[in-house]
């Protein structure tokens, strides 16, 4: 159970945190999925943590939506 609340904790920290895009390039949705999963895997029962470099300007829902299906991947399995 701790280890699911960790993970739970890390993901939602994960999406709480927005940042402002202030280029008119689009993000690398693929790689801050990449970037997230990595993070994932290598914070297990750790520390809250961080958004990743990779998803700077990507928007609160998408990353709302990551976090639902690398949480929803990790615990099926």
């Amino acid at each position: 159970m701790r280890t699911r609340t960790a993970i739970t904790a890390v993901l939602l920290a994960l999406a709480a945190t927005t940042a402002a895009c202030s280029s008119s390039d689009k993000p690398d949705l693929a790689a801050c999925k990449a970037a997230m999963e990595k993070q994932f895997k290598e914070a297990k029962n750790s520390e809250q943590g961080k958004r990743p470099d990779a998803c700077d300007g990507v928007d609160a829902k998408t990353m709302s939506q990551y976090t639902q299906e690398i949480f929803d991947d990790q615990t099926t399995k």
